[in-house]
């Protein structure tokens, strides 16, 4: 299966979860800094549930979503590491299998199977940044897949999951500024029942420059406004990461 666009998200998922299964055990215990409570096992054990979950819900029909009961935990110990590694080893072999437009179960009602592989690429990504995070230095976000990630947060998690009461505004404007790559600027205003956005550039009342890595971490809360350029009303980055509990 291949993703409906010029981006290889089954490429990047099987380099994102090939990295994550790297994680030696002798790191299990290490805290993620920007999570609370987490520690990388639960994030090595959090991202081996959701390849079986997922794939559970290729399997599915559309309207039947997988139970979240039927679906293991991760085990304690060093023993999450081969259970993960099982787990998404059996991930990319179904994804493979499964033809892109079959109707599967998502969290926003039946979508393509590729919206899966999407999804996934960058569920994985991201969980690799935070495992890696907490032992070292993280590379970053492959640019392109970073690029796509935020317009998937603004297509899928703001509708979906954003906690309006917090993010709701009266037409501010928020200006993304990706500065390593070409087409890299989005324009998000904050009005009182959502987040509207478009590709462009114009002056914003906030504005945060910087890597489009960076710019995917900010929206996803993993890192602060601080690590980017930013400008004008600072408050609404801030904002936009309490609002941010996806």
């Amino acid at each position: 299966m291949s993703a409906n666009s010029s981006l290889d998200h089954l490429h990047l998922l099987r380099v994102e979860l090939a990295r994550l299964a790297q994680v030696q055990a002798g790191n299990l215990s290490d805290p993620i800094p920007h999570i609370d409570g987490w520690t990388v096992h639960s994030t090595v054990g959090h991202t081996g549930w959701v390849t079986r979950y997922v794939a559970a819900a290729l399997a599915a029909e559309p309207d039947s979503p997988p139970s979240r009961s039927t679906i293991p935990e991760p085990p304690a110990g060093e023993e999450v590491l081969a259970w993960f590694d099982e787990g998404q080893k059996n991930l990319v072999k179904i994804v493979e299998q499964v033809a892109p437009d079959r109707l599967c179960p998502t969290f926003v009602g039946p979508r393509p199977a590729s919206w899966w592989l999407r999804r996934l690429s960058h569920e994985a990504s991201m969980h690799r940044w935070d495992a890696y995070s907490a032992f070292g230095s993280p590379e970053p976000i492959d640019a392109a897949l970073a690029r796509d990630g935020v317009d998937e947060v603004l297509d899928v998690f703001v509708p979906a999951r954003m906690q309006l009461d917090i993010l709701a505004g009266k037409g501010e404007m928020l200006h993304l500024h990706a500065t390593d790559i070409d087409n890299g600027e989005w324009m998000l205003h904050l009005e009182a029942d959502g987040v509207r956005w478009e590709r462009g550039h114009a002056k914003g009342d906030a504005a945060a420059r910087g890597p489009v890595s960076d710019l995917l971490l900010l929206l996803w809360s993993r890192i602060p406004p601080s690590r980017l350029e930013v400008f004008g009303d600072t408050a609404l980055l801030d904002r936009w990461q309490a609002a941010a509990s996806f």
